[in-house]
């Protein structure tokens, strides 16, 4: 007769030397599965890890105000900030307006990387300290004709707030972002793998974020009126030449 032990389902308990070896099995195949996930999360590399967004660290900044192209905080200390709300939300249009070139301090939290700098804003606390020294006309109404190469992002999340704050992942949320009025920049890439950022706004310098939802987190082509704010490029854009790649 066959002496072997084998399985049989309606048996309580499996032959000794059948349940060794059965929770042997297991025990090694929980182990290696353990050591296979670790194995793939260390493998995985991060889109960007330069991004910071000082959640829950509420600061006082101050500067000038300026409201155009979009709302912007020129500090105290020569850099320039963009400004947005909390959430989804580009920085009030008309607290904007009413305090364009006054001298303001505030509270919010620090979100930027090497490139771009951003302040989350509580609009509540925005407080004038009188009309600041900032000139009537930020930008020249000149500059260069330019046709750029990249990936329409919303500023906000791809700064610090969010990782991966672009590509596919991202689409969904950066449409939310940009519908609810966070400024959109153009990440372009070069070759060996360089970053740039590039403001985008309309030609006549109001926002364009409605016209642009559709290409959100795809490659893209675009022309127009290529300045510098400080050290801030910003693309006044001619929408008719936006297209996929």
């Amino acid at each position: 007769m066959n002496s072997e032990p084998f399985f049989i389902g309606w048996e309580s308990k499996s032959a000794p030397s059948l349940g060794a070896f059965l929770k042997r099995l297991t025990t090694l195949g929980l182990i290696a599965a353990v050591v296979l996930a670790g194995l793939l999360a260390a493998s995985q590399q991060t889109v960007s890890s330069s991004g910071r967004f000082d959640y829950g660290n509420v600061e006082m900044f101050s500067g000038i105000l300026v409201k155009d192209p979009v709302p912007m905080l020129m500090g105290d200390d020569g850099a320039i900030h963009y400004l947005v709300a909390p959430l989804k939300y580009g920085f009030p249009g008309e607290l904007a307006s009413s305090m364009h070139l006054h001298q303001v301090e505030f509270q919010g939290t620090f979100i930027g990387d090497e490139l771009d700098t951003m302040i989350e804003v509580l609009p509540e606390t925005v407080r004038s300290l009188g009309i600041g020294n900032g000139t009537q006309q930020i930008t020249s109404g000149e500059g260069t004709a330019a046709t750029l190469q990249g990936e329409i992002v919303d500023s906000k999340c791809h700064l610090g707030v969010m990782n991966p704050g672009r590509f596919k992942p991202h689409r969904a949320c950066a449409i939310q972002c940009l519908a609810g009025g966070i400024p959109p920049i153009l990440v372009m890439q070069d070759g060996e793998g360089t970053l740039a950022h590039v403001l985008l706004v309309a030609a006549d310098g109001t926002a364009l974020n409605e016209a642009i939802l559709d290409y959100v987190a795809e490659p893209v082509e675009l022309s127009g009126r290529l300045e510098m704010i400080g050290d801030r490029q910003v693309l006044f854009a001619d929408i008719a030449s936006l297209r996929r790649l």
